[in-house]
């Protein structure tokens, strides 16, 4: 990969704050359920949540997947690569769910227990915070091998320099 920076996920990581902020809002959620769903707040994830997780899947594909040839060859490269288009398609349908789930508690449809929703908001975030901490570990590694392939690339051009 050429022309890496270590500050290339800086966008990435604005989309995960953003993800952290509205787990822990369904975090409120699930732990004062079987209370009022402000329609605002549901409004915002609603309409919000699948936009957000598709931009940030789409960055994890465009910046992450393309570095951990920095760090992985082969079949664990290919593993991985696999492990996480499936951890992202997983997310996206629970994401939709959730959607749907909040929409129909908006206008009270929900057929779905209390518990049933407290479960499936609490399953969500969960994952999505585990699917971040991991990718976050991965750009850590992705970060580490920019830096030392630039100091590298640096004493290289010192030593031609100095011969």
């Amino acid at each position: 990969m050429k022309n890496l920076r270590p500050d290339i996920f800086s966008e990435l990581e604005a989309c995960y704050g953003q993800l952290i902020a509205w787990c822990d809002l369904l975090e409120a959620i699930a732990d004062f359920l079987p209370c009022h769903v402000d329609e605002r707040l549901c409004d915002t994830i609603t309409i919000g949540l699948v936009p957000l997780l598709v931009t940030s899947h789409q960055l994890e594909e465009r910046l992450v997947s393309r570095g951990l040839g920095l760090i992985m060859h082969g079949d664990e490269l290919a593993e991985a690569d696999e492990r996480r288009r499936t951890s992202r398609l997983l997310d996206h349908d629970a994401a939709q769910e959730v959607v749907e789930t909040l929409l129909s508690l908006q206008v009270g449809t929900c057929r779905f227990s209390w518990d049933a929703v407290g479960y499936q908001l609490r399953s969500f975030f969960g994952s999505m915070r585990r699917h971040i901490r991991s990718e976050r570990e991965i750009m850590s590694l992705i970060k580490r091998a920019i830096a030392e392939n630039g100091d590298r690339q640096e004493t290289g051009v010192a030593a031609t320099e100095a011969a």
